[in-house]
This record gives structure tokens, C-alpha cells and sequence, in this order.
């Protein structure tokens, strides 16, 4: 490892492991609060819209959990504040990535995805255009990640590698070489030969004792994993059996992001479903997401997993039990991003199936109008939303009208930088930094200051009180909006910059109600 190299490390390590506070001390946002803007170049416009700040001490913690639900924390382990121990470092850095060996194995082990279609057409075709096929070139994450390369090292990069790139972090390519001299299978993304070339899984054992940061095993050969233990002849390849290919721990290997030096769990997704009733009952990650739409909100109605039927290959003789390989969630930005309007739909859909939205209202009102609204997650089996929820926005506008169109109550409305206005009830979580200040940057976190996300099958009630002024004249009408975004505009400006673009915002799902006044 090169000097520069050790010197990014120590620098990343040190700034962030003198942090006060290295729990997840999460608190739910106050009641209709609006997060402050983490860019460091929107705050002073928006500082008149941001919450009241959050104390980072133990104390001022404890004396708002007096008037607040306390959010579940995560749990943490105990890091020492010199540096990480060397027990936090997989064979090729901050990433769990590694080789049966521990040593670089050749990049020319990988294919591509126009190797595998040749005899895999159908799952090609499903696979082209997700989230996965563009993890490296994705631009808002590739801006991300060149962002860590600059503010935080290479080692913080090659950790973000790992998981969107790992067959360049076991090829010893990442970190180093500069993206325009990586070879075109170093940054092809999690393709086929990722997958189905983990040998084993590693989470369990690792420094945090749960799937997080590419924890597995990665080796090159023409034998590929398979949850059959035996394929037809062919002259592609012979096969493996790897039964962890329809485990819940194989999806958490990546979409668990933990803090490498801080143990913080900034993205818990596979918690969030462990704690769920779908994991009681057996349905796991692929149930949902290697499934159509159709097929996934049945898996939701009715708790039971779905056969699909199809040929596997091209030269298979038979149908058997397959798993479309569209890999969709809820980012409807796909087109974008991606380049594919097949998985923006597909997300689009996926998110106007996964809540519902309730008024709860009086039939009468006099004076004052009170009523929940309320918001239940239906359709996911992990919270609402998941992810890197700092980064994720579901939130519900709102407005509440007399009989002549006149407006009483409104929140949930854009301001005109296009973020979220001050009383917006809204779920997600806000990130903070070692020193306290909110932060959208995954190598700077910390903590966070709130957490508010609906778990699976789980409903959220918000109690709203709308003062009548006198000549009122009913009824009155409520109309509701459940929304989501993938990220806010000010943070996808201070990250893309000029190449910034608009995230797309979805309605997740309506409600509307009439109060007649007394």
C-alpha cells in the first residue's frame, strides 16, 4: 500500500472515530419538523425552514426521549478511538470482499453480461437496465463515489467498491487505478459472474457478526454457483451449489451498509425484514424482488412466497422453478440513470403498491378539526422507506379546504428550491457527523438525529388539529398525498453538479375525506 494510501486511511479514521457518540441514538423527528438541509451551499438559504437542532449529547437525548418514542438503536459495537483494529479490515481494506486465498485473483476470471445471454437470454434481458447492471456507471452514484475518493481517500472508495464493483477490489485494481485506465469487466457492474460466483458468505463471522459491506467470498471459475446442485451438460460452465443464493444473507451482504470504523448501520434494510412478519413466514428478499410486480404483491398479501415457472436456458428441456432477474425496488429514477423505462415503470408500480393512505375523520366539527392521517406499509418487507433512508423522502401533503375553496391547512407542499416545507409529516431519518451537524455523506456518519420509518405491515398515525375561523362553511374536505423521492434536489445538486437532475416524485397513494360542521 502506497503512502498515500496509509494516509488517507489515518485521516478518515481519526477524524471519524472522535466522535462523541458512535451509537445509532436515534430519535423520531418532532412532530410535522422539517430536517436541515445537509449541503453545506443550500443551508443558508433554508435556514429559516430547518428543525430545531439536535443535541448530540447523551443528556439532551434523554431529556427529548422524556416527550418522545424513542426509535429502536442500533446496536454497536465498542471501537477504539485510535484507529481501527485490525479486525475491522478485510484482506483488501475497509470492504469485507475477499478470495478463498485473501489474494487478488485475475479480472479476466469475470464475464460480462453479453457472455451469459448467449444461453440465458431471458434473464439478460430482465437483468439489463437495473440498478445492478449500472452499480459502477449509475452517474448519481458514480458522482457519490468519486466524492468519497476526493473528500475522504481511496480506501473510502474502494469500501463503496466492494459492493458496487467487487470483482475490481478482488482483481487488486480498486483501489488505485484511475477509473479511465479500469478494464471494462472492473467496472461492469454486480453482473452475473458476481453472484454467481460467491462461494460463501461471511457476514457471521466478520467484525460486526451480522451480512454488511460485501461480506463474501468471491472466486473465478468455470464452475458457477447455483441453487441446483446439478445442470444439464453444456459447454458454458459446470456448477456449484450454493443454497445462500435463495437466503435473505445474500442480499444483506451489500444492502446492510455499516460504517467501517464506527460500526454505525446506515442502511438496515436486512433488520428491518429479520424483525418483520415476513421472515416469520419464510418469505425472503428474493421472493419479492426476483418476482413481477403481480407476483410480489401477492407474496405481500398473502405471506407465502410464488413458483414461477420457466425455462432457466435456452437449451433447457423442461420448466422448472425460475427467478426473474429484474431486481427492481422503488428508485423510479431507472430511466435516468439507468437508461431503462421498463424498470422505471416496474419501480413506479412497486411504490404505488407497497403503502395505503387513511383519513381518519370526525362526520362533524365545530371550532376545531381533528383527525389522524394514517399511513400503512402493505406491501415491503422492510420499512418504508429503506435504504439509505437520510437520502430516501416519503412524506404526505396535505390540505384541507372549506365549501368555497378556501384553504385552512396546508402542508407537505415544495418550496421553491423544490425541498420539503417546515410541518411536513414525513419519514425518513436525518444523519449526522461526528461533530453533530447533519450530514448526507456516508464516510462522515456518525449518528442520527431521527429516525421515523413504517415497519412491515405496520401502520403510522399523525395527529393533525386545524383551527375553523368563525363563518366557516362546510363541509370541509381533506385531501392527502402519500409521496417519495430517491433523494432531495439540494443533494443531488452538491454532489452531480452541473449533470444534477430532478428526482422523480411518485404518489405513493391518496386519501380524501368530507367533515360536515355543526
Amino acid at each position: 500500500m502506497s503512502m498515500n494510501h496509509a494516509r488517507h486511511i489515518t485521516v478518515l479514521d481519526l477524524v471519524l472515530l472522535a466522535s462523541l457518540q458512535f451509537g445509532c441514538s436515534t430519535q423520531p423527528e418532532p412532530e410535522h419538523a422539517h430536517p436541515s438541509p445537509e449541503a453545506q451551499s443550500h443551508a443558508a438559504a433554508d435556514a429559516s425552514l430547518a428543525a430545531p437542532s439536535r443535541a448530540v449529547s447523551e443528556a439532551a437525548l434523554a431529556a427529548e426521549a422524556a416527550q418522545e418514542a424513542p426509535v429502536k438503536p442500533a446496536t454497536e459495537p465498542a471501537i477504539a478511538r485510535d484507529g481501527p483494529a485490525d479486525s475491522l479490515r478485510g484482506p483488501f481494506g475497509l470492504s469485507r470482499v475477499t478470495t478463498p486465498d485473501e489474494k487478488p485473483v485475475a479480472i479476466d476470471g469475470f464475464g460480462l453480461l453479453d457472455d451469459c445471454s448467449t444461453c440465458h437470454a431471458r434473464q439478460a434481458e430482465e437483468f439489463d437496465g437495473s440498478f445492478h447492471s449500472r452499480s459502477h456507471h449509475d452517474p448519481f452514484y458514480r458522482a457519490f463515489a468519486e466524492l468519497a475518493r476526493a473528500e475522504a481517500g481511496e480506501a473510502t472508495y474502494a469500501w463503496c467498491s466492494g459492493c458496487h464493483s467487487p470483482q475490481s477490489v478482488v482483481a487488486g485494481l480498486v483501489p488505485g487505478t484511475p477509473e479511465a485506465e479500469l478494464p471494462e469487466k472492473a467496472t461492469a457492474g454486480v453482473q452475473c459472474d458476481v453472484c454467481h460466483q460467491i462461494r460463501a458468505l461471511t457476514g457471521d463471522a466478520g467484525p460486526w457478526k451480522e451480512p454488511g459491506n460485501a461480506s463474501f467470498v468471491l472466486a473465478p471459475s468455470k464452475a458457477k454457483t447455483s441453487i441446483r446442485p446439478e445442470i444439464q451438460a453444456n459447454p458454458g460452465h459446470t456448477v456449484e451449489h450454493g443454497a445462500f443464493l435463495e437466503k435473505a444473507e445474500l442480499c444483506a451482504s451489500c444492502h446492510t451498509v455499516i460504517h467501517p470504523t464506527n460500526g454505525l448501520r446506515v442502511e438496515h434494510t436486512y433488520d428491518e425484514w429479520k424483525n418483520s412478519v415476513y421472515a416469520q413466514n419464510g418469505v425472503v428478499c428474493q421472493d419479492c424482488h426476483m418476482r413481477t410486480v403481480e407476483q410480489a404483491i401477492e407474496v405481500a398479501r398473502t405471506l407465502k412466497p410464488v413458483d414461477v415457472l420457466g425455462k432457466t436456458s435456452e437449451m433447457s428441456a423442461k420448466e422448472r422453478s425460475i427467478h426473474p432477474h429484474f431486481f427492481v425496488g422503488g428508485n423510479a429514477d431507472a430511466e435516468h440513470l439507468t437508461g431503462s423505462a421498463t424498470h422505471a415503470a416496474m419501480a413506479e408500480a412497486r411504490l404505488k403498491s407497497a403503502a395505503t393512505l387513511a383519513i381518519e375523520a370526525p362526520e362533524h366539527a365545530s371550532g376545531e378539526l381533528a383527525f389522524h392521517v394514517a399511513v400503512t406499509n402493505v406491501g415491503a418487507g422492510h420499512a418504508l422507506p429503506t435504504s439509505l433512508t437520510e437520502l430516501r423522502q416519503m412524506w404526505v401533503e396535505l390540505v384541507v379546504k372549506d365549501a368555497d375553496g378556501k384553504e385552512l391547512h396546508r402542508s407537505g407542499t415544495l418550496d421553491a428550491h423544490g425541498e420539503l416545507a417546515p410541518k411536513t409529516l414525513r419519514f425518513g431519518s436525518e444523519l449526522l457527523d461526528a461533530s453533530g451537524k447533519p450530514t448526507f455523506k456516508l464516510w462522515e456518519a456518525a449518528s442520527f438525529a431521527w429516525k421515523r420509518c413504517i415497519a412491515p405491515k405496520a401502520t403510522d398515525r399523525e395527529p393533525f388539529h386545524v383551527t375553523l375561523p368563525p363563518g366557516t362553511r362546510g363541509p370541509l374536505s381533506i385531501e392527502a398525498g402519500l409521496l417519495f423521492r430517491s433523494a432531495p434536489p439540494h443533494v443531488v445538486k452538491a454532489v452531480m453538479k452541473d449533470a444534477a437532475f430532478t428526482p422523480r416524485i411518485v404518489e405513493m397513494a391518496s386519501a380524501s375525506s368530507s367533515v360536515a360542521l355543526r
